[in-house]
């Protein structure tokens, strides 16, 4: 009887020792303008310049952006000198150069090449473009370089065609006027998408073209991040609110422009939208305040805008107190609400962590990001991984608070002792991985690690 009741007792003992006991931790939100990756208000600039007047960019200039809560730029690199000749060895070299002074500063880029810049004149502009037989050498030119690059690279709008490589205004029929895509945008379209790395997205300037080409229907949740042609096509509006159309981004006619808009709505949802404002006169006034500004971005999931154009746009918005919320939701914002963490487990145990966050941002991030458990070691500080399958892109702000159930194998190997608790959402990219600048950071006060770029969830957790 005795044995029976010392035998009772350890049982007893060694399942509360090793039950998974939980904790459960509230997090507070943060009101802070921060950098993340891919997102936000993006610096716009021109390396390579008309008549090849270059600009080199300075990798300090741009870190010290950051403080703005700015990791991205727009840059144009005119190529006008070539519309009718192979790009030369020094300009490769020098084009190369600009994506090294990005990576160096931890940004990303959304390149644009085109032919001409018109700096005066009225619709349609006569500037020439190129024939398409340059433009698919120079884009033979130019993979290797969008290849090697492609990890800094955050989309490329697709340029290359008619004034400011907005697809309009081709000397070349590059896209037809009247009926739009056409062979010539077709074959072009498909040998950038080739020139670019699987991983890596475009943007089309005008709704309608990529509806031409895939069919009026979004993307669906199944068609998403497939590397198809479509889910790789996403959309900038370089005339944002600047009247009812958007200065001829949608169609006149309100029931086909709405139904756009809606088309892009699904559509964003798994795609960037990028752009800028354009125009302050009259015809933009009811539409470029901040109220309608703030519907619209929301509405049509805006992941970044030009910074630097137009002034008389974003200074209202300063004026009227909305550009500062714009900055912050530019893209995803990822707030923690709540954890559930085991205070205890033994190695080799399954263990489970519900965490609940929302999406505070218009959109969600579009290119592929990681998602890490990490253990790290309260006593030698040595770090322990675990990968789940979670997937920050489809983490929506339509779904409100979130629920993330997180299930992860520890190792047998794994040293008894206490642990930190942290989340590491990193740049997949090799090259990037482990760089801070590329990992995401949570919208919470007390979280994040800048030297680390993990985010902190103020656990531990005692291993047997």
């Amino acid at each position: 009887m005795r044995r029976f009741f010392i035998g009772f007792i350890l049982i007893l003992f060694f399942t509360r020792v090793y039950a998974q006991d939980t904790q459960i931790i509230q997090y507070t939100p943060s009101d802070e303008n921060f950098t993340n990756p891919e997102r936000g208000f993006y610096h716009q600039d021109a390396p390579l310049w008309l008549e090849l007047e270059r600009v080199p960019q300075n990798a300090d200039e741009l870190r010290a952006l950051r403080a703005d809560g700015v990791s991205m730029v727009r840059y144009y690199f005119l190529i006008d000198e070539f519309r009718d000749a192979p790009i030369d060895e020094e300009t490769i070299t020098y084009i190369q150069a600009q994506f090294d002074a990005v990576r160096e500063a931890g940004f990303k880029m959304i390149p644009r090449f085109a032919y001409n810049f018109p700096t005066g004149g009225e619709y349609p502009y006569q500037d020439p473009d190129a024939s398409l037989e340059w433009v698919l050498t120079h884009l033979e030119q130019l993979t290797p370089i969008l290849q090697n690059n492609g990890d800094v690279i955050a989309f490329m709008e697709i340029g290359l065609v008619g004034a400011w490589g907005e697809w309009h205004s081709s000397t070349n029929n590059l896209v037809d006027e009247q009926t739009g895509i056409n062979a010539n945008s077709e074959a072009i379209i498909t040998a950038l998408l080739e020139a670019l790395p699987q991983t890596r997205m475009i943007a089309m300037r005008y709704p309608p073209y990529k509806q031409q080409l895939y069919g009026d229907a979004p993307l669906t949740p199944e068609q998403a991040f497939s590397g198809t042609p479509q889910a790789r096509m996403g959309a900038h509006n370089d005339c944002f609110l600047a009247s009812n159309t958007d200065w001829g981004t949608y169609y006149e006619d309100e029931t086909t422009r709405q139904a756009q808009k809606a088309y892009l709505r699904i559509d964003n949802q798994y795609l960037p939208q990028g752009g800028e404002t354009c125009n302050d006169a009259e015809d933009a006034q009811p539409y470029i305040h901040c109220e309608n500004a703030l519907t619209e971005l929301a509405y049509l999931r805006y992941s970044t805008l030009n910074r630097d154009y137009q002034e008389g746009v974003l200074g209202l918005w300063e004026a009227e107190g909305c550009y500062d919320d714009i900055a912050k939701r530019l893209g995803y914002r990822f707030t923690l609400i709540q954890s559930e963490i085991p205070t205890q487990a033994r190695a080799g145990e399954t263990i489970s962590i519900n965490l609940t966050l929302k999406n505070d941002g218009f959109a969600t991030p579009y290119n592929p990001r990681g998602f890490e458990i990490v253990l790290r070691s309260t006593r030698d500080g040595k770090i322990w991984y675990y990968e789940s399958e979670q997937d920050p892109r489809r983490w929506l702000p339509d779904l409100g608070d979130i629920q993330l159930p997180i299930t992860i194998q520890l190792g047998d190997d794994l040293p008894a002792g206490e642990y930190e608790i942290l989340i590491n959402l990193p740049d997949p990219m090799p090259s990037l991985y482990g760089n801070p600048d590329y990992s995401i950071r949570f919208a919470n006060d007390g979280v994040w690690e800048a030297e680390t770029g993990f985010n902190n969830l103020l656990a531990t957790l005692v291993i047997q």
